[in-house]
């Protein structure tokens, strides 16, 4: 069964139905429920395609959101090329940005691929992190990966995102070895979403 269309650039309340019933949704499929994160307050966030003079500000959203979890600054630098998000990114790709107030606080982008599209970047500025952006941010990629035809969402997490991908309804179906100095056995969860 299709899902409803989100017309870009609409607001979305985060109190709705709608989002109460992918919560339901997660709670059902998911052993870790969506309602265990906790959430502060938030009116509204605007989810609407990013633009691709944006690039640099969605960059330096992914490497803030990414240095939140602590890791070393040279860890840090040594990741800054697959973080940098390019202008060609943003323009090829499905990408929406999340708005609040005349903020962007947080973005996802997609690569198409048949009938498993794979999740290249979800992030949220720190200081927005627990008020159901994250959520409402995987909710519209999935979406949007449904009508564009695909069956299934692909996720390589950091870590210290299992959780939050879990508690929204995504499923562990492997890992990969990614050591880091002192972390030897870091491992990068895989996950997967089921758009349909």
């Amino acid at each position: 069964r299709p899902r409803a269309a989100q017309a870009p650039g609409a607001a979305l309340d985060l109190g709705q139905p709608s989002l109460a019933r992918i919560a339901q949704e997660a709670d059902r499929r998911s052993p870790a429920p969506l309602r265990a994160l906790p959430a502060r307050p938030l009116n509204a966030v605007n989810i609407r395609p990013a633009q691709g003079h944006e690039a640099e500000a969605l960059t330096a959203i992914a490497l803030e959101a990414k240095a939140h979890w602590d890791y070393p600054a040279d860890t840090l630098e040594s990741w800054k090329q697959e973080l940098t998000v390019s202008p060609q990114t943003v323009t090829s790709r499905p990408t929406f940005v999340a708005v609040v107030g005349e903020e962007i606080v947080g973005f996802y982008s997609l690569s198409p691929s048949h009938h498993s599209w794979v999740l290249d970047h979800l992030w949220v500025l720190p200081r927005f992190m627990e008020r159901g952006i994250g959520r409402a941010l995987v909710a519209h990629a999935l979406e949007t990966a449904a009508r564009g035809g695909a069956s299934s969402v692909t996720v390589d997490a950091d870590p210290n995102a299992e959780s939050f991908y879990l508690a929204c309804g995504g499923v562990r179906c492997g890992e990969v070895p990614a050591p880091i100095p002192g972390v030897p056995g870091r491992v990068r969860p895989q996950l997967a979403f089921r758009t349909l």
